[in-house]
């Protein structure tokens, strides 16, 4: 074979073998072709986390005081199950939120609902197909409830071993519905920030449970503007994110030094032990904001907050003036 033929002939081989990849079946193909490029805009918003979807007269008139232009609600999570039918352990969906009330919510406070679907680290660790299945699952319940939604949000706390099969989900997810014109989102943590993140449209950065809940000597586990500055020191993204601040608190009991639980509300306290309250304070909230604000100086774009979450009896402990800096500043 010339010299000339040789070339050309690997210069075909070459061709050949990108276009055969490209079509490969058990390669994903990369958002980055997809001309659809997501809008998302700046708004005020809050996260519903309840198994029951009816927000009180409070509640809604919160959203009406505050603007609140976007609801972040938990739809369903996916969890795992013996099925019993010989296939042995399948991710599932549990903990599916029952909606009342939904249309007029929207009908009459025009707020963009964000379906949100929390994935367990045990259900990726199935390694089973999900991705399909949770979309179709999303559609038939917004179709249920005439829900016209623009965008759905992953959640999970994926872990370095878990990092390939969440991210190579969230790429399938976000591809399939820039297909259908629609966006796809994430949350992070904390911890993730200092790893590469998701292909995914914007994330949302969870600045709760910022400390171990169950080390008897953390003094505040949901929110601690130090512990944040430390992890932002070495954040580093080039994705858009949002941030979601916490407006809850809990009681958590420790007995012999060992974390024994969350005490629900009502809840006769148990007469063993040591109870610690915890709260998300509004000046710590607020200092966590100033750390986001001099960690990202350098951002080209607007940002929202987000309250987490919508409970008429943790926001009422709030002044107007409070929750509007929340907010705004």
């Amino acid at each position: 074979m010339g010299k000339t033929q040789f070339i050309f002939g690997a210069i075909a081989l070459l061709v050949l073998s990108i276009i055969g990849c490209g079509d490969g079946e058990n390669v994903p193909k990369s958002s980055i072709d997809s001309a659809f490029v997501f809008m998302h805009e700046p708004a005020n918003a809050v996260y519903h986390w309840k198994t029951v979807f009816t927000p009180n007269a409070y509640e809604i008139n919160f959203m009406r005081e505050h603007a609140v232009k976007r609801m972040y609600v938990k739809f369903f999570e996916v969890g795992t199950d013996n099925l019993y039918n010989g296939q042995g352990e399948q991710p599932v969906p549990i903990a599916t939120t029952i909606f009342k009330h939904s249309s007029d919510i929207i009908t009459d406070n025009n707020i963009e609902i964000v379906p949100v679907v929390f994935i367990t680290v045990e259900a990726l660790r199935l390694d089973k197909p999900l991705c399909e299945r949770i979309i179709k699952r999303v559609d038939d319940m917004c179709k249920a409830q005439k829900i016209q939604y623009k965008e759905i949000q992953f959640d999970c706390d994926w872990t370095k071993e878990t990092k390939p099969l969440f991210f190579s989900l969230c790429q399938e997810a976000r591809n399939k519905l820039h297909e259908r014109k629609k966006g796809f989102s994430a949350t992070i943590r904390l911890h993730q920030l200092r790893d590469t993140l998701p292909d995914i449209d914007y994330g949302v950065l969870m600045l709760y449970n910022t400390e171990s809940l169950i080390d008897p000597n953390v003094r505040n586990s949901i929110l601690n503007s130090v512990t944040v500055a430390e992890y932002m020191t070495h954040a580093s993204t080039n994705k858009h994110l949002d941030f979601a601040y916490p407006t809850y608190e809990w009681t958590l009991w420790f007995k012999d030094g060992q974390f024994k639980g969350i005490l629900p509300n009502g809840q006769d306290l148990p007469q063993e032990g040591v109870l610690r309250h915890e709260q998300s304070d509004y000046e710590e909230i607020m200092r966590t904001k100033k750390v986001i604000k001099k960690s990202l100086m350098d951002i080209d774009y607007k940002s929202s907050s987000i309250i987490y979450h919508l409970d008429s009896v943790n926001l009422s402990k709030y002044s107007k003036d409070e929750i509007e800096n929340i907010y705004n500043n």
